[in-house]
């Protein structure tokens, strides 16, 4: 097909050129690459992207990657009406439930979703492993290693999810984040992250559900989204300005915990990422372990 996509983003240009300056007709970024521990400036076009990231040969055409993009371009609409006006209190309940749809995809689109699934996998099959196996199971466990599989299992959860997601972020708490000191917000590879500041053990604390949960998603390098679990926040203002810096820092950390490999910024200055990876030297190592199995 002469007009295949070979080079698909999991991170949209358009969301990025909020955080590049535009020189002509391209748009350059500061990049931190966490493996290398260096910084340099980047065309978007060539970042947050890989050769046929979403083809499978299930979902022929190239659909996933133009479905994608259609919820892209609905979505743009309402982000563009945040950036202009400042406040959430803009949106329709229908630009609203895009914007929720766009952050949940966005979650979930990522080579880091894609690693964390290989790493469930991993620990899963380890921990299994050292049981009496059926020849079936084996076989199956086996087949679930694969980056075929591991791929064709994020599309299912992309394709299968994102309504039930959406709906759960459009009835959480929204804050409008408008960043007010000298210091810039930072994006990455894996803009969504999710922080919690309460204990649930082994149940875990990073569902849309738990109490104390908090998801955040930079719009531009001066505003950022919060969306908080609605009954602990539900105090919080739709619109807080911040001018304390540390809590720009804390937002750029996750941004640097969360990512696979790669945070943009629209500054030069990386200090915090390189002390974050001096300091917890697995951060940079992209088959980490992200998750824990009790």
């Amino acid at each position: 097909m002469k007009d295949r996509i070979k080079i698909q983003h999991y991170v949209p240009r358009f969301y990025l050129r909020n955080f590049s300056i535009r020189q002509e007709r391209e748009y350059l970024t500061n990049c931190f690459d966490k493996d290398k521990g260096k910084s340099f400036p980047v065309n978007i076009k060539g970042v947050a992207a890989e050769k046929y990231f979403y083809d499978v040969s299930k979902y022929r055409n190239q659909i996933i990657e133009k479905s994608l993009g259609r919820l892209e371009s609905m979505f743009n609409t309402a982000y563009n009406k945040i950036i202009r006006n400042g406040n959430l209190t803009v949106l329709s309940k229908k630009e609203k439930m895009s914007f929720a749809c766009f952050i949940a995809t966005q979650e979930i689109r990522t080579r880091e979703f894609r690693e964390l699934i290989k790493d469930l996998l991993t620990q899963l099959t380890k921990k299994l492993s050292k049981e009496k196996l059926s020849k079936e199971l084996e076989k199956q466990l086996k087949e679930a290693s694969t980056d075929k599989f591991i791929r064709s299992l994020q599309i299912e959860i992309l394709m299968k999810s994102i309504p039930k997601l959406a709906s759960i972020l459009f009835r959480m708490k929204w804050v409008l984040l408008i960043n007010r000191t000298n210091l810039s917000y930072w994006t990455s590879d894996h803009p969504v992250n999710r922080y919690n500041t309460i204990d649930l053990g082994p149940y875990g604390n990073m569902g849309l559900l738990s109490p104390g949960i908090q998801v955040y998603c930079p719009l531009t390098s001066y505003i950022s989204l919060g969306v908080f679990d609605p009954i602990v926040y539900r105090y919080f203002p739709e619109k807080y300005e911040i001018t304390d810096k540390q809590n720009i820092v804390f937002l750029n950390h996750l941004q640097v915990k969360s990512s696979t490999r790669h945070v943009f910024s629209i500054d030069r200055d990386f200090s915090l990422a390189k002390k974050m990876i001096k300091d917890i030297p697995d951060l940079k190592d992209i088959n980490r372990k992200r998750i824990v199995i009790y």
